[in-house]
């Protein structure tokens, strides 16, 4: 059965009496994870031992209705499994939130690569080159990663379980960890430029920063917004 945890502590005296019942149900509670028992699901199966809030967010399974719902900012999760404690969840979660951002970045520069190409290709008869693609992609990739500020963090759910691999073993618990990274529209925006601009000058095929030079002023028109993921 799960356990509820507010993500807030509170402070609270109990009678001597209730104290003592209050001890002796913890203790028949703490039984039940015990290195001679074993967890509901089996061995190897994850239990369910506690969690931040009673309902799961939105955002976790289901981005891209939150994001239409707060369009003035751009939102990436983190997640993380099997963590040992709620700050190593909370830290890696955040940084693999930041990671995406540049993934988008990267994603959003192949979009406009394409768009490049078929205009050259209308223009010239020089189709896609999937290479010059792949390092297009990377140096804006890049760049982001360097460049990424104003991230924050907007929500967080976390989940506590335990489990036991084998019968002889003692059990373990272990934190997963999500959280919802919100950055500024404008700032999102910003970002891509200046990536787009810093792999421009990294460059050194003038090919590749002739066609950057496309991406740029693309970037800049109001039909290239990147959708919602």
């Amino acid at each position: 059965m799960a356990i509820h945890v507010r993500s807030h502590p509170v402070s609270f005296r109990l009678p001597a009496l209730s104290a003592t019942l209050f001890s002796l149900s913890a203790l028949v509670a703490l039984s039940g994870c015990s290195s001679l028992s074993t967890p509901p699901g089996g061995l190897g199966v994850p239990h369910l031992e506690a969690r931040s809030s009673t309902s799961r967010p939105v955002w976790i399974d289901a981005l891209g209705h939150w994001q239409k719902k707060h369009p003035e900012h751009e939102y990436f999760v983190g997640t993380t499994s099997k963590e040992p404690d709620q700050e190593s969840g909370r830290t890696d979660a955040y940084e693999n939130a930041v990671r995406s951002i540049a993934e988008r970045i990267g994603e959003r520069a192949k979009s406009l690569y394409q768009e490049a190409s078929s205009r050259n290709m209308d223009a010239t008869g020089s189709g896609m080159d999937m290479s010059v693609r792949r390092r297009v992609t990377s140096l804006v990739k890049n760049e982001a990663s360097a460049r990424i500020s104003g991230a924050r963090v907007e929500d967080y759910f976390w989940q506590k379980f335990w489990e036991k691999d084998q019968a002889d073993q003692a059990p373990y618990s272990f934190y997963k960890y999500y959280v919802l990274v919100a950055i500024r529209k404008d700032i999102y925006d910003s970002l891509l430029r200046k990536s787009l601009e810093g792999a421009r000058r990294n460059a050194s095929d003038p090919g590749v920063r002739a066609l950057l030079d496309k991406m740029i002023h693309q970037s800049s028109s109001p039909s290239a917004s990147p959708s919602a993921q």
